[in-house]
């Protein structure tokens, strides 16, 4: 009996440490999470006193059709006013400017059949 009861002690204690384990990274991952969502609403906050309304509602569109491409767009208009390059609110005609520089900086791809 004494070598079962060593044997399920072992078993009790790796279970006990594997759960133990699941608890710190769910935690982890909980606090990394809540970190983004924070990080996320002081971008949108920063974002709501750098651009118009319309501005805003084109933004938001962007974001849904392109998502990378949305936060592209917002961090760079983040990064001109932390430069002081944007000194009053982004109307809807400056955004749409700022995304044709964008998009002309991409790389046109063109397949040839033979």
């Amino acid at each position: 009996m004494d070598e079962a009861d060593e044997i399920k002690r072992r078993k009790y204690e790796e279970m006990r440490q594997r759960q133990q384990e699941q608890q710190q990274s769910d935690q982890q991952q909980s606090e990394g999470q809540s970190q983004q969502d924070m990080q996320e609403a002081q971008k949108q906050a920063i974002l709501r006193t750098l651009l118009t309304a319309d501005a805003r509602e084109r933004l938001v569109r962007i974001k849904m059709a392109r998502p990378d491409f949305g936060a592209q767009v917002e961090n760079l208009i983040i990064q001109l006013a932390q430069q002081g390059r944007i000194t009053q609110k982004v109307d809807e005609e400056t955004l749409k400017s700022m995304l044709r520089q964008l998009q002309g900086q991409k790389r046109d791809y063109k397949i040839h059949r033979r």
